[in-house]
């Protein structure tokens, strides 16, 4: 039995290492015979320590797991975006090219150790079967998942469109456990996540991933707004969108740029360089635009970005952006089993030429043997944009007018990474059931005193940078009997520390009172309201009215000569 799962083994290895052995030696087909002798070696050593370690190691192995081991330990010498993955079902390559995959749909996060909806998706069968926000997933088909991670629920939870899934969940207010079955259907993430005009004539798009259907779902959603007014202004938020397909950054691009304009060119070291321009005419040709980014933005959203900024066809509002320039290609390793390799084969370049990928990238320099792309990294090399202005490159995209977003304190961060919010929210609302059928929840002061009583309940801690060392030390002194005074001394700063913690809540009052408003709205009608409600209180967004409604500022920041 041992011996058959060596040899399946091997046949895996084999298949991994015949994919990457041929995509190198096609590669390197002009290069010299030392590179081929470099290439044999390395195999011989993978092939000699593999079978040496399985034949005479102390335990018995697993020789499926020591391959797949051996791949991930050497993927990791590289940058975080070359990986192996297996995807029975494919459901996770439908979710990156197409933004779609079959399952049930609903948001789902762990809050309190549990598995909870977050909210389910609007039109879905967990909408339909009355699923609701706050709802704690306990089984799935029969299955206990307390011991599951995140993406081992979100597997079970997908499969195969027409198939049912029974789950048990546990909802606030409710003394026994409901029990759904549900059938799965295609569920369409959408890569517009909103759009609206937020002011007479001010289209405002947020756009959430850049899947296949990115430049369509745009185009209609603009489509639909002119329907409804004249577009005289545009905001397109990219903040926090990681990206996707380069092919649809270059058919959300179109929809402000004219055809025969060069978005994106791409080149690597067994590549050659790939241009990609834009093809149809634009909706939005002329009309003032701020494109939104921060440090989240990245990818195929840096790509958008770049390609407005160095044609200076809008103005770039916010922070700077993320800094990856990677492009990655998906290969094949066992089209049995679904198991694939995706590599970064090339570095894009916007139309001024810089590339925006920093240079941290590189994880291990001793596997590099060519160091020369190291100028591309130097922020002080001088592009130029289509009107002259100067831009820099090797770092992410810089904004045009820089506005640093409000950092969540130490405190909201606890907040809102526990889950606080979410379970305040969930929990007012089972209680007060007459409010589910209000339009909005206006957050009085009695609403937030309720919160912070809410709050001692769960027995809400955090720790100010420093506190858990200065815990640390009294408890050596204590048991090394240090000096009473030092004791003390250590001992009234914890107590001061923890003074300070208690004033957090009013000094953060009226921030608290945003998040809970757009928790609040998110669950009584659903993301679309959550963002409506970020919106009021957004300072980026407020700057980019003003640089919008300012039409010489405006052409000033893009040198536009009148």
């Amino acid at each position: 039995m041992q011996r058959h799962k060596i040899i399946l083994s091997w046949l895996t290895v084999f298949m991994v290492t015949f994919s990457l052995g041929w995509f190198v030696n096609s590669s390197l087909a002009n290069d010299n015979e030392s590179t081929y002798l470099k290439i044999d070696k390395g195999l011989f050593y993978l092939k000699e320590v593999f079978e040496t370690v399985s034949r005479n190691y102390v335990e018995e192995l697993d020789p499926e797991v020591l391959s797949k081991s051996a791949i991930e330990g050497m993927l990791k010498e590289f940058d975080p975006y070359t990986v192996f993955f297996e995807d029975p079902g494919s459901h996770q390559m439908r979710m990156i090219t197409r933004g779609k995959y079959g399952g049930v749909g609903m948001e789902i996060g762990f809050q309190n150790q549990q598995v909870t909806v977050i909210a389910p998706m609007e039109g879905t069968p967990a909408q339909r079967a009355g699923v609701r926000a706050g709802d704690i997933i306990v089984e799935i088909d029969g299955t206990p998942i307390h011991d599951l991670s995140l993406e081992e629920t979100s597997q079970r939870l997908r499969g195969k469109i027409g198939t049912s899934v029974a789950i048990e969940i546990e909802r606030p207010g409710l003394d026994s456990p409901v029990k759904l079955e549900l059938v799965r259907e295609e569920i369409v993430i959408k890569d517009v996540s909103y759009a609206d005009f937020i002011e007479p004539g001010t289209a405002y798009i947020r756009l959430a991933a850049f899947s296949d259907k990115a430049g369509q779902e745009l185009k209609e959603a603009v489509q639909q707004l002119q329907a409804r007014e004249r577009i005289q202004r545009v905001i397109l938020d990219l903040r926090g969108n990681p990206g996707g397909l380069l092919t649809a950054a270059v058919e959300v691009a179109n929809v402000f740029l004219p055809p025969g304009q060069l978005v994106v060119s791409t080149r690597g070291s067994h590549e050659s360089e790939n241009k990609f321009f834009t093809k149809e005419a634009p909706l939005l040709p002329t009309v003032p635009l701020v494109v939104l980014v921060n440090e989240s933005s990245a990818s195929a959203s840096e790509i958008v970005a770049g390609a407005i900024q160095d044609l200076d066809r809008g103005v770039l509002v916010g922070s700077e952006t993320f800094g990856k320039g990677l492009v990655q290609k998906v290969y094949p390793v066992d089209r049995v089993s679904q198991a694939y390799l995706k590599i970064t084969t090339a570095k894009y370049y916007v139309p001024s030429g810089r590339s925006i990928q920093k240079e941290d990238y590189k994880k291990n320099t001793r596997v590099f043997t060519n160091l020369a792309d190291s100028v591309e990294y130097n922020q002080s090399t001088d592009y130029f944009t289509h009107n002259g202005r100067v831009v820099h490159g090797g770092g992410g995209i810089h904004p045009d007018v820089e506005v640093t977003e409000e950092d969540l304190s130490v405190y909201l961060r606890n907040l809102t990474g526990r889950g606080l919010l979410f379970q305040f929210a969930v929990d007012y609302l089972s209680s007060h059931p007459a409010l589910k059928q209000a339009p909005a929840v206006s957050i009085s002061d009695q609403i937030l005193d309720d919160f912070s009583a809410y709050l001692g309940q769960q027995q809400f801690d955090f720790e100010i940078e420093g506190e858990a060392q200065l815990k640390q030390f009294l408890d050596i002194a204590r048991k090394q009997q240090y000096n009473a005074d030092i004791q003390d001394l250590v001992d009234v700063t914890l107590q001061k520390l923890a003074a300070l913690k208690a004033g957090k809540f009013n000094a953060y009052r009226e921030r608290i009172r945003h998040l809970l408003e757009a928790e609040f709205a998110e669950k009584l009608d659903g993301p679309s309201a959550r963002i409506r409600s970020m919106l009021s209180h957004d300072e980026q967004l407020q700057q980019s009215l003003v640089v919008l409604q300012n039409i010489t500022q405006y052409q000033e920041i893009l040198a536009i000569r009148k």
